[in-house]
């Protein structure tokens, strides 16, 4: 019996599933390649840095060259995520907020190279950190609002990857 799928809103029959409509992901390539924007290196379906390797990498001949996504979403200027922090507590406490969100972020990259800060805006009251994978964003805000308390909301949109998160504490 075929079953109607939600993502594609095909009816798919079999093992079948719903293929990733990511435009950043590489469709194929050679088996290790590094990003010749930052230098993370892609192998085996993954991205890693490290930095001892990438010299090997770069060294072999049968290595490619490619930009990584994230590379790709900064160029495009086209977030994964945007976080925005707001309130009467962000005016007092924005330093130490400022602190939290690059920690966050090295601590992130750390285990994912391709979650990163595109751009920290201050406008008037608002801070708003795009980011350029939604994990990243939805991290952030999880993890100020663990630590100073205030609502949190995340909007999703539908069928792309990206969220929309709203953190504010008056």
């Amino acid at each position: 019996m075929a079953r109607l799928s939600h993502k594609t809103g095909v009816e798919e029959k079999g093992q079948r599933t719903a293929r990733s409509t990511d435009v950043y992901l590489p469709k194929e390539g050679k088996e290790v390649s590094w990003c010749k924007k930052c230098g993370i290196i892609y192998r085996q379906k993954r991205w890693f840095m490290d930095p001892t390797e990438l010299e090997q990498v770069k060294a072999d001949p049968a290595a490619g060259t490619l930009v990584c996504p994230a590379c790709q979403r900064m160029r495009d200027n086209v977030p994964g995520g945007v976080v925005t922090f707001s309130g009467d507590y962000l005016k007092k406490h924005e330093e130490e907020v400022l602190e939290l969100i690059k920690n966050i972020e090295a601590k992130s990259r750390a285990k994912n190279p391709l979650g990163r800060i595109m751009e920290i805006r201050q406008e008037g009251s608002e801070l708003t950190v795009s980011t350029t994978e939604d994990k990243l964003a939805q991290k952030l805000g999880r993890d100020i609002f663990r630590s100073h308390k205030g609502d949190l909301h995340f909007k999703w949109s539908e069928g792309e990857n990206f969220v929309r998160v709203e953190w504010k504490r008056d």
